[in-house]
């Protein structure tokens, strides 16, 4: 019996192994299968469809080792069909991740982020992407295997380096943060910068990308210094409109300087009358203080530069040469390294310096130089609008003083004419001032109670002197002109601008609390408060004087008259806190009656 196997299924680079099994008489005899005929045909069907036909004898002698040979041709067979699958899957795989790592190369080379390994306690770059080289100015050769931390910015290094010595331990600080390094050139560039833990050849290491900021850090810097700046003017305008004191002005102008420009210490010094010294008024931000308050102008230094040129002038490096004395020898104790001066000129006069420190280098010119100007100019205006402001103040207290002689000129000439009224306005006035302040009246109100006070009777310089003097009782002819002077009051107060606000006491002092009173017949608070306080001071101390139709009465007996026509002639209100007054002033005691 003929058996026939076909074996098919594979391409046709398989066919030369099937070949080379069946050119080997072992494998060949493994490959017959068992039949009934001493002779047997045995063929097999290759891919191109070939035939090859072998013919065996003694058939049953072979018989037993043929079955054998044929079960392990066939396993034989069947490891090899799974070792090509095998092989063809393997390359199919190696293709595959050979793709992969393509890819993800091109993503890094091309990554729009720098990326950068970092390992070990030193922090080496171990890999480092082109953008990474771009974004650091650096060589990207030269990335690989340096330390990260010389790249940092020296003020971050610290923080950075601390950051990532903790995460290498599985720590886990801030992974998202911002930076500043130097680039090759020295320039400064910001980045943003995210940082994972990752395993790196079989050791922990920092996986790092980060994006240049520089743009936007630089405009939000800008930004803040701007706001700082204009917040700095905004106190100071504040100040110049609140102050009127030079030294306190010029304290809040330096400590404004310092929030609004980047340097250690501001101080300010005017020129004296002679202009050949000057004066230190305000500091800030010094650990020493100045040797002396007071320095000659050399026409060596700085700041006689700055006077006689008017502009603001710069140095870099501090000599003793362009410093005075006190200044060279302040700066060397502080370790100050940069200096600006700019003259203080306003309306054409230089009335001082403004001086800046710093412990470090400065670029020339610095960034602020233009606000520092317009500050210095300013401070300037603010000095000369001080200036002009104590000026005037003084010319008005001059002119209050002129006004208050004159009131109480024409009080003393009242007076004049009934000797028994000597001091009276005087004494009213300030009783009255003081009790005004005890009801909670505010300062300028008490200056026109004052002046009220000392002109309370003015009116009466328009009646005839033969009332006015007269030591008996006045007729109703006589009583009826006596009360036109609260109408004479105001009309000749009217006429003075500055005295209206006066007039409340001169009009209104007669009106009584039951609208018993004149000229108006006002009642309850219907009577200005000025008038009801000056009534019952103008009655304590009335009825404390002699006249020539009664004695003089005590204090207690006027207390006692006070608080019985309280509610009826007197403000009740009032005349309770005035005998408060006058316990504390120790003119009243409790000792007797109620008192």
């Amino acid at each position: 019996m003929m058996i026939l196997a076909v074996v098919t299924g594979y391409s046709m680079d398989t066919s030369p192994l099937f070949t080379a099994l069946l050119h080997s008489t072992h494998l060949l005899r493994s490959l017959l299968f068992a039949g009934e005929s001493r002779s047997a045909f045995f063929q097999v069907f290759l891919q191109d469809y070939s035939r090859l036909e072998l013919v065996l004898s003694n058939w049953e002698t072979l018989k037993p080792y043929i079955y054998a040979a044929g079960l392990l041709a066939v396993l034989l067979a069947i490891s090899l069909v799974a070792l090509l699958g095998l092989r063809h899957r393997l390359r199919q795989q190696t293709a595959a991740l050979r793709n992969s790592e393509a890819r993800y190369r091109t993503l890094v080379e091309n990554a729009t982020e720098g990326i950068l390994v970092i390992a070990g306690q030193e922090g080496r770059i171990v890999f480092a992407n082109p953008m990474a080289a771009e974004i650091l100015g650096q060589p990207l050769v030269t990335l690989e295997g340096i330390p990260v931390a010389t790249l940092i910015h020296p003020e971050d290094r610290a923080q950075v380096m601390a950051r990532y010595a903790a995460r290498l331990r599985g720590e886990n600080p801030p992974p998202r943060y911002t930076l500043r390094v130097i680039t090759m050139r020295g320039a400064t560039r910001w980045l943003l910068l995210h940082a994972e833990r990752i395993t790196w050849e079989a050791q922990p290491a920092i996986l790092v990308m980060f994006s240049d900021i520089t743009e936007r850090q630089e405009a939000e810097i800008y930004i803040n210094e701007k706001l700082r700046q204009m917040a700095a003017l905004r106190a100071i305008d504040a100040a110049i409109i609140n102050n009127s004191e030079t030294a306190t002005l010029l304290e809040i102008i330096v400590e404004q300087t310092r929030n609004a420009i980047p340097v250690d210490a501001a101080a300010v010094w005017l020129l004296d009358e002679s202009r050949q010294s000057l004066n230190l008024i305000a500091t800030e931000g010094f650990q020493h203080a100045f040797p002396s308050p007071r320095r000659l102008l050399t026409p060596e230094e700085c700041a006689y530069e700055a006077i006689l040129t008017r502009r603001v002038v710069q140095r870099s490096s501090l000599d003793q040469a362009s410093l005075s004395p006190e200044t060279y020898a302040l700066c060397t104790a502080e370790g100050f390294q940069a200096y600006l001066v700019a003259p203080l000129v306003a309306r054409g006069e230089t009335h001082g310096v403004f001086e800046l420190y710093h412990r470090a280098p400065l670029p020339t010119p610095p960034d602020w130089l233009s606000f520092f100007e317009n500050l210095s100019t300013q401070t300037a205006v603010a000095m000369e609008h001080v200036r002009l402001f104590q000026a005037l103040e003084q010319a008005n207290l001059r002119l209050t003083q002129a006004y208050q002689a004159t009131i109480e000129g024409w009080a003393a000439a009242l007076e004049l004419r009934d000797g028994s009224l000597s001091g009276h306005s005087r004494r009213v006035a300030e009783l009255s001032v003081e009790l005004a302040r005890a009801l909670g009246l505010k300062d300028e109100e008490l200056t026109y109670i004052r002046y009220g006070a000392l002109l309370h009777d003015i009116g009466k310089m328009a009646i005839p002197d033969p009332i006015l003097q007269k030591e008996d009782d006045l007729s109703s002819e006589e009583w009826e002109i006596m009360k036109r002077h609260p109408e004479y009051a105001r009309q000749f107060l009217e006429a003075v601008d500055f005295l209206k606000p006066a007039l409340d006491i001169p009009y209104y002092h007669h009106e009584r609390w039951d609208g018993s009173g004149y000229p108006e017949g006002l009642k309850g608070e219907q009577i200005p408060l000025a008038a009801r306080i000056f009534a019952v001071v103008d009655v304590w101390d009335a009825l404390q004087t002699p006249r020539v139709y009664r004695p003089a009465w005590d204090d207690h007996s006027i207390a006692e008259y006070l608080r019985r026509e309280s509610g009826r002639l007197f403000d009740p209100h009032v005349v309770s806190v005035f005998l408060d007054l006058l316990k504390a002033k120790g003119i009243l005691f409790t000792s007797k009656s109620e008192l």
